[in-house]
């Protein structure tokens, strides 16, 4: 017994006329009875009566037909779910991101709810070694995070950015100052295990300039570091992307170095066939465009 035979048993306890039935399931009439037949076979029971009044339910036809009706309504149900999670309506989709891309991500969020508002998102906000870790163990579909990655993931590189220092503007820091002039100024810094390669990054250029930053404060966000610099505890590396012109009492020096250079990237599984994650990257792909 499959579906089909269901589907004509179904349509034919309803309509209890073999011939109309077979009409509309588009089948002969002779093709129709052998099923029936079949089915009463397999089941071992009777499924109608049939006389020179007509055709009717059997007491076990009208019980089996509640259960049949159930049946066909959940495989229906069950091939049109299946069917919009495979053109990426619905399905499940996790992404790893991190504050490069705190206005991107929920940008395009706000884009996929609109158009496959059955897609079930979860956002987790991480550093770049989490979300290498959330990939590797299937814990996150895809991550945004500094670039380049290991050759068997797939990259889009989406954030092209510059690190720059910021400083109070009661500082005596000239408007050109340059990580080397920061030898002696005490530095805050966003912690290492709230976005260690960030962390790195920073210590690795001012080793270039000889020193080890004099850290006095290590902060979980960028806007906390950007307060702790407006109120003098020291300047900050931040990415230019961050910053805020319209922020007073603090000040934007712009770093020339060729490391300075930031570029972030959505990474993902090659191959990973998720319908929901093709859908994301489809809308990610018409944003990266249109900048």
């Amino acid at each position: 017994m499959d579906i089909r035979e269901l589907r004509s048993f179904v349509l034919l306890g309803e309509q209890l006329h073999f011939s109309r039935a077979a009409r509309l399931m588009n089948l002969s009439q002779p093709a129709l009875t052998k099923q029936i037949r079949r089915m009463e076979e397999e089941l071992g029971s009777p499924l109608f009566e049939r006389n020179k009044q007509g055709t009717k339910l059997s007491t076990f036809g009208e019980r089996f037909l509640r259960e049949a009706r159930v049946t066909v309504r959940s495989f229906d149900e069950l091939m049109d779910r299946g069917k919009r999670a495979a053109i990426g309506e619905t399905g499940r989709l996790s992404i790893g991101f991190g504050f490069p891309t705190f206005e991107l991500v929920p940008r395009l969020i706000v884009r996929l709810r609109q158009v496959a508002p059955g897609i079930e998102v979860s956002l987790r906000d991480m550093s770049t070694a989490e979300q290498m870790e959330g990939l590797h163990t299937r814990m996150v579909d895809i991550g945004f995070m500094r670039l380049p990655v290991p050759k068997h993931f797939q990259s889009l590189p989406v954030v092209v950015d510059r690190l720059a220092l910021v400083s109070s503007s009661l500082s005596n820091l000239p408007a050109d100052a340059g990580l080397a002039d920061c030898r002696d100024e005490p530095f805050v810094a966003l912690s290492e295990k709230r976005a260690p390669g960030f962390h790195h990054h920073v210590l690795a250029m001012c080793g270039k300039h000889g020193f080890h930053p004099k850290v006095v404060q290590q902060v979980p966000e960028l806007p906390t570091a950007m307060a702790l610099v407006r109120a003098g505890l020291g300047v900050a590396v931040i990415p230019e992307s961050f910053w805020n012109s319209r922020l007073e009492g603090v000040r934007l020096h712009r770093l020339k170095e060729k490391d300075a250079g930031w570029k972030v990237g959505a990474v993902w599984h090659a191959g990973d066939t998720n319908p929901a994650l093709a859908r994301f990257l489809g809308l990610l792909r018409q944003d990266v465009k249109r900048k």
